[in-house]
């Protein structure tokens, strides 16, 4: 793909939207709730903070890297060996979180859709259905972020005024009963609902008003922030701290408990399941993309779709080694929580390092 400014700021807007939100969103407010119980809030605010703090530095070392591609960033700053060695890495965390998200996503279409359909035929099934999607380059990728936002979020903001009828508003309380350090420990658990931000690596090079790229992924990270706020305290009203801890996907079960008078709708469930594919589908297919076109730049191979191939086995692989959705999520978060970090954390700050370095030598030898 060239170097053109295709990406407006509302692709940028809705795209890091759809990548972030994923099917990780339907069991946060469990997790919340096993460690800090109705407070879970307090945990989102702080760890949006953090987010909010490392954005901001990742966006300052592409800057000063002059907004080229992630594969000649670290190659400027780190060799081709070693750059395309990290460049590997980022690909193959990359395609971990989607192989272990892919399993999430066909755990619960089995319970609740398709029981008795073989785990590999979905998995086969899903990654070939990525696969011909993606095939339609990055614009087509942008596009379908734009159309998937709509589609996803309206309709569920929407229908949350139904869901809390009948709910109890007091279940939210009482606040500030916890250690600071329970906080902490929980903000560990809650980086993972924010995965999917080394996109950005990917969609800013060809963001066409770069002055406002920073704007513009505050309103993001505000967006999805204030979501995550709505969707764990309505499941906290409707079904209580205990309860919420209790459920693995509250996300999912508070739509069953929609009842609209005269509605069209006859099950709710059906719904939530168009939700839940279309949440795992966007993450999927970005983060997808993202890892395809690092194989694609490292290897000089001469298409996207090339890529694309090389992949399939080790999604295939990764879905399928976890014995359950027990194991899958015991991996997650023993492996995943880190993986963001060292992209959006730990990456930008050795490229700040060394653009402060590279700047004063520049400045000794005038």
């Amino acid at each position: 793909m060239d170097n053109r400014n295709i990406i407006s700021k509302y692709d940028l807007f809705v795209s890091l939207i759809v990548t972030v939100i994923g099917t990780g969103s339907f069991s946060y407010s469990r997790e919340l709730s096993e460690r800090v119980g109705s407070e879970g809030w307090i945990v989102i605010l702080f760890t949006g903070v953090i987010v909010a703090i490392l954005l901001y530095l990742v966006h300052k070392a592409i800057q000063l890297n002059n907004y080229d591609r992630l594969l000649d960033i670290l190659h400027n700053n780190f060799g081709n060996i070693f750059g395309n060695f990290i460049a590997v890495l980022i690909a193959i965390s990359g395609i971990f979180v989607v192989a272990l998200q892919m399993r999430i996503f066909i755990e619960v279409t089995k319970m609740y859709l398709l029981e008795k359909t073989p785990t590999e035929f979905m998995i086969f099934t899903m990654i070939l259905t990525g696969t011909f999607f993606i095939r339609g380059e990055f614009e087509s990728i942008i596009r379908f972020n734009e159309i998937a936002f709509w589609l996803t979020f309206i309709p569920i903001l929407l229908t949350i005024p139904f869901i809390l009828k009948g709910g109890d508003f007091t279940n939210i309380l009482p606040v500030f009963t916890y250690e600071p350090i329970e906080y902490l420990k929980a903000s560990k658990t809650s980086f993972f609902s924010f995965l999917g931000f080394g996109i950005i690596y990917m969609l800013f090079p060809y963001v066409k008003e770069k002055n406002k790229i920073s704007k513009t992924v505050s309103r993001s990270l505000g967006f999805i922030v204030g979501f995550y706020l709505i969707i764990t305290a309505t499941s906290l009203v409707v079904f209580s701290k205990k309860y919420n801890s209790q459920l693995l996907w509250p996300a999912i079960s508070m739509f069953f408990t929609v009842d609209i008078p005269g509605a069209f709708v006859e099950r709710w469930e059906g719904i939530a399941m168009v939700f839940w594919i279309l949440f795992y589908f966007t993450t999927y297919i970005n983060i997808y993309y993202f890892d395809a076109e690092i194989i694609r730049d490292v290897f000089h191979l001469e298409d996207t779709k090339i890529s694309l191939m090389l992949i399939i086995p080790f999604i295939y692989a990764m879905a399928l080694y976890p014995g359950n959705v027990a194991e899958v999520y015991d991996i997650q978060s023993k492996i995943i929580p880190y993986i963001d970090t060292t992209i959006i954390g730990i990456l930008p700050i050795v490229l700040l390092i060394i653009a402060f370095f590279k700047t004063r030598r520049v400045k000794n030898e005038v």
